[in-house]
């Protein structure tokens, strides 16, 4: 998982040094229409994602799904975006694994967490290889995404992953602690993705 998943620690290191800024380099920002208006969230994506945040139940239209494999790092991940429907929030789940063969990922439960806790009992052992995926949260501003960087305990199910249909369902849950400011929390439960179907690349 080291080598894709650098590149998505990376994202995340350029979303901390952005955090409560606006994203100008996110490919699926959808722009609103004038000034100080919100993103609309269009579907381009079939089946249903839902998720409750900090409370409040919402229904997520797909703005994209990707399987990416590399072959050179024998890895592939899995990105699913969602919007919320009101255009306000924003949700990716990224899941990986080691190899690169095969048009789904393994169904099984995923440990979410971009940034596991050192532990000291272990020192040559390098805990981040053991990222399993991670959530990336957005809200909305005005035409634009703000995104934060968080400390992250959650998981993920994948329940099926049809590599003939490229069709992905899972459940999830996890709590993000905002790692500037701790008493910013988000909470995401009942977190549900339904025959999402994903395009394949590499």
């Amino acid at each position: 998982m080291k080598k894709i998943f650098f590149a998505l620690i990376c994202n995340l290191i350029l979303f901390s040094s952005c955090q409560k800024s606006i994203s100008d380099f996110d490919p699926s920002t959808t722009q609103g229409t004038g000034s100080g208006t919100t993103p609309t969230a269009p579907t381009n994506g079939s089946g249903n994602f839902v998720a409750t945040v900090d409370g409040k139940q919402l229904t997520f239209n797909v703005t994209a799904a990707t399987l990416v494999r590399s072959q050179a790092a024998n890895e592939k991940r899995i990105d699913v975006t969602g919007t919320s429907s009101d255009g306000t929030k924003r949700i990716i789940l990224t899941l990986g694994e080691e190899t690169s063969v095969g048009n789904s990922i393994t169904v099984k439960k995923y440990i979410l967490n971009a940034y596991p806790e050192d532990d000291p009992s272990t020192p040559t052992i390098d805990e981040s290889l053991d990222i399993q995926g991670y959530t990336t949260y957005g809200i909305a501003s005005g035409s634009n995404w703000m995104y934060g960087v968080y400390d992250e305990k959650g998981s993920c199910t994948v329940t099926s992953c049809d590599a003939a249909a490229t069709l992905i369902s899972a459940t999830f849950a996890t709590t993000l602690t905002d790692l500037l400011d701790s008493t910013h929390i988000v909470s995401i439960t009942a977190g549900k993705l339904t025959n999402i179907k994903y395009t394949v690349v590499n």
